[in-house]
């Protein structure tokens, strides 16, 4: 076994809190030896609670390490971070250790420059993140619970909207509804149970043709709006992610059209996500079926981008893109993966249709962790 090193937050590093289970905000070491014994070094802010909670064999202060450092080295009498961490490293006897590509390069040149050689791991530093247990399923299943939450606050909102004679909608003080109003009442929502909300989208009518575009200003009535919610529950470290259309009024033919596609879009792909199928295969399915559809992929005339343009699911878990994806590149799929299934349609002129649910992989099928109704028209 390989020593693995990790220096980071674990706040943002999801490999740092997947290995010790604590969430700290500032930097502290990860260490797991040749024997695969694991270590923490961690400042007396967190040490008790680190020792409480984080699940690694040995915990160490950075106080206690400072000072042995200091009596080996009487000439160092304020031996920074990164001297503690190349002594505690000498004094584990170790000779290589495989990083991540995010560590520290400074980190790793000293490292190097004391003859303990730094490996950098091609792939993903934990490639068993990408199997969940069930204890994760469960988690993720809870953030989308969550989600689903944010989303039937957001969609409320909307529906209880009047259709001003403008076209666009209003709130009951005559006031145009706005996609920050919207967007704030899903994200109260979601901090209200728990969760933190990560740019939640509502994009309205032509906004909605870029699928990354938040959104803002006045929402209209008879056309698309997308409400993609991904918040983070900050107990567990989990995300939730769920996208739905709705039409506030009556939604012209080829809206329905388009809604209706990506729909059966999604049940494309449920019926070929199982264990040992390829992503590929999956996303061209559902590629296929758009364009059969009569909602062809490529430039529209005025250059921009139409149709199917982006993968239809990719990993979630501690993070919110995570292995594998289902998209032109190949991965295959293995049970235990938890994968979004997103297809939609983007067109300048329509606006966007998107509808996303979160699936476990299962040996002879998929299961829908997504409990939260599909409907167009409100």
């Amino acid at each position: 076994m390989s020593c693995r090193l990790l220096c980071d937050d674990s706040v943002r590093s999801a490999d740092l809190y997947y290995a010790t289970g604590l969430f700290a905000p500032d930097p502290f070491l990860f260490f797991r030896d040749r024997e695969g014994r694991s270590h923490v070094v961690i400042s007396s802010l967190e040490i008790d609670r680190a020792r409480r909670v984080a699940r690694v064999d040995e915990v160490h202060d950075w106080s206690d390490l400072r000072t042995a450092c200091r009596r080996h080295d009487p000439e160092n009498t304020d031996p920074s971070e990164t001297d503690l961490t190349l002594f505690f490293l000498q004094r584990q006897g170790v000779k290589q250790v495989t990083v991540p590509h995010a560590f520290p390069h400074g980190l790793a040149r000293h490292l190097q420059e004391i003859g303990i050689e730094v490996l950098v791991e091609d792939g993903p530093f934990w490639p068993e993140r990408a199997i969940k247990r069930d204890t994760e399923i469960t988690a993720i299943t809870e953030a989308l619970r969550i989600t689903g939450q944010g989303m039937a606050a957001g969609i409320a909102l909307i529906r209880a909207a009047t259709i001003g004679e403008d076209g666009w909608l209003r709130r009951s003080d005559g006031q145009h509804l706005t996609s920050e109003d919207v967007r704030g009442e899903i994200n109260a929502t979601l901090v209200r149970a728990g969760a933190r909300p990560e740019h939640t989208i509502v994009a309205g009518g032509d906004q909605g043709a870029d699928p990354h575009e938040e959104g803002s200003g006045p929402l209209p009535a008879h056309r698309g709006i997308i409400l993609d919610v991904f918040p983070r529950v900050e107990r567990s470290g989990y995300w939730g992610d769920m996208t739905r259309t709705v039409c506030r009024g009556r939604a012209p033919e080829r809206l329905k059209s388009a809604w209706e596609a990506v729909r059966q879009g999604q049940e494309v792909a449920f019926s070929r996500i199982r264990a040992g199928a390829s992503g590929a295969q999956v996303h061209q399915a559902v590629t296929d079926h758009l364009t059969q559809a009569g909602f062809p992929t490529g430039p529209t005339t005025d250059g921009r981008q139409g149709g199917f343009f982006h993968g239809t699911g990719h990993g979630l878990g501690l993070e919110i893109h995570e292995a594998p994806r289902i998209g032109k590149r190949d991965q295959t799929l293995e049970a235990g993966h938890v994968v979004t299934v997103e297809p939609g349609l983007y067109y300048p002129d329509l606006g966007g249709v998107r509808l996303e649910d979160v699936v476990v992989v299962t040996r002879d099928g998929c299961r829908n962790l997504t409990d939260f109704p599909k409907v167009l028209e409100i």
